[in-house]
């Protein structure tokens, strides 16, 4: 979640507007967090009329690029995938969402860590597992109103709000071994795959263990050899005999 509203200060910076416009830019984000620790992020912007014109006029076609390179400049640490960009010129509203891998992570003591990257939010519990921030700021003449919301995944408990070693917010949190097994048992799967490759990589002789050497064999053809042809010999010639 690092870095991320850098670029909504980007594109809200984008905007420009007159000194008498005071209609807030409204900006919407969503982080759903699944039982591995990826997140699907889901964000929203909805403009006036001069806005939205603006808006087109800097992103026009090619906005899905454009912001897709913005979020993958700024969230360096994730494997952002599986990009969707739609608009709604109705509502003067665009919608922008993708996969951010790892977002979640295990600390030390095995628990989940979600960084929020932000010092004392405004935090509002909607219930154990679902939590609000709400924001109201100004960017480069634009105001702007702010609306995070953050889904834990289903058996998540001991959700505490904290701060890291730099002061800013974090929430920790456990799953239920329910739902934490699977996790488990491919990080299982993986230590064993590594220990195994670092046996072979050591002991290469390992591979040879077992197999034994078979001697070449010959073929024996069942069809019986051919009889040898036997040449008979010429007859004496009597003439030579009365000669001698």
């Amino acid at each position: 979640m690092k870095k991320i509203y850098f670029i909504l200060i980007i594109l809200a910076s984008c905007i420009k507007v007159s000194a008498q416009q005071v209609d807030p830019l409204k900006e919407n984000m969503t982080f759903d967090i699944d039982n591995l620790g990826d997140g699907k992020i889901t964000m929203s912007m909805t403009y006036n009329a001069s806005q939205w014109d603006n808006f087109q006029k800097i992103y026009g076609s090619n906005a899905l690029n454009l912001l897709k390179r913005q979020m993958e400049r700024s969230l360096p640490a994730y494997y952002l995938q599986d990009w969707d960009y739609k608009e709604d010129a109705a509502n003067r509203t665009y919608t922008l969402s993708f996969q951010a891998l790892g977002l979640a992570k295990i600390d030390d003591n095995g628990s989940w860590v979600i960084d929020l990257d932000q010092k004392k939010p405004d935090i509002t519990k909607m219930s154990d597992r679902n939590y609000a921030m709400t924001t109201t700021y100004n960017s480069y003449g634009v105001l702007v109103q702010e609306l995070i919301k953050i889904n834990l995944p289903d058996g998540a408990g001991n959700v505490t709000q904290d701060k890291n070693a730099f002061g800013k917010a974090i929430f920790t949190y456990e799953l239920s071994p329910a739902h934490k097994g699977s996790r488990w048992i491919f990080l299982s799967l993986a230590a064993l795959l590594i220990a195994a490759g670092i046996v072979l990589y050591l002991k290469p002789d390992i591979l040879a263990m077992g197999k034994h050497k078979v001697k070449p064999f010959t073929v024996v053809s069942s069809q019986a050899a051919p009889a040898a042809v036997i040449t008979p010999e010429p007859p004496a010639n009597p003439n030579i005999e009365k000669q001698a």
